[in-house]
């Protein structure tokens, strides 16, 4: 037997789904008062009001695409001038996600970062799976630090949700890996190398 409280939304969806909804949120008492001429006119006017939300919604995506571009050009400007130092490329793999309540196995992630720059990207459970999780993240680095959160608004210094490899200069000129685990966010191994500048040839420690 169904609860009370839940058999009364269940009507109340039902007899909302039933009431009539006429143009512009005019009440059924007002709409049968009104003669063709008016309703015709209220009509024209709710289909003026559906074509400006329209133009509105592909106005906001046309801007949110050419904004998305802005950005992704200059984070390629910004890979392609970076002195050495000032970018790094890094491997999560090995790795796993609280997605959906529980932790599930995620696809491995190239992350390619510039000093100074945030970057989203995806953690996504491999595409194998009948239902497969998927939810964005943020990457950073600061010159020492890369870090992942789980919101690009999120305290850098909160362990539960980012986390972050520690390395110095030498570190990042060889190549070094770490692993990264938070409470509830991620957990798994990254592996860090800085990018040669140009005119920088890459060096190896064998050590």
């Amino acid at each position: 037997m169904l609860p009370y409280k839940l058999t009364s939304t269940i009507v109340l969806l039902a007899l909302t789904a039933c009431t009539p909804h006429y143009p512009l949120g005019i009440p059924e008492e007002q709409w049968q008062a009104m003669s063709t001429a008016q309703r015709l006119q209220a009509q024209e006017k709710q289909a003026e009001l559906k074509r400006a939300e329209a133009e509105r919604q592909a106005a906001e995506a046309r801007a949110r695409v050419a904004e998305a571009e802005r950005q992704r050009a200059e984070l390629e400007t910004r890979r392609q001038e970076a002195r050495y130092g000032e970018r790094v490329q890094c491997i999560l793999s090995n790795a796993e996600a609280y997605l959906g309540g529980k932790w599930r196995t995620i696809e491995p992630v190239a992350l390619d970062l510039v000093q100074g720059m945030e970057i989203s990207f995806n953690l996504t459970e491999p595409s194998s799976r009948t239902v497969s999780y998927r939810t964005p993240a943020y990457a950073y680095f600061d010159g020492q630090s890369v870090g992942l959160c789980r919101d690009d608004d999120d305290d850098r210094r909160n362990p539960s949700t980012c986390a972050r490899v520690l390395g110095t200069f030498a570190d990042y000129r060889r190549g070094f890996e770490q692993r990264i685990e938070t409470s509830r966010f991620l957990r798994g191994r990254m592996r860090c190398d800085l990018v040669p500048a140009q005119d920088v040839p890459r060096r190896h420690d064998y050590r």
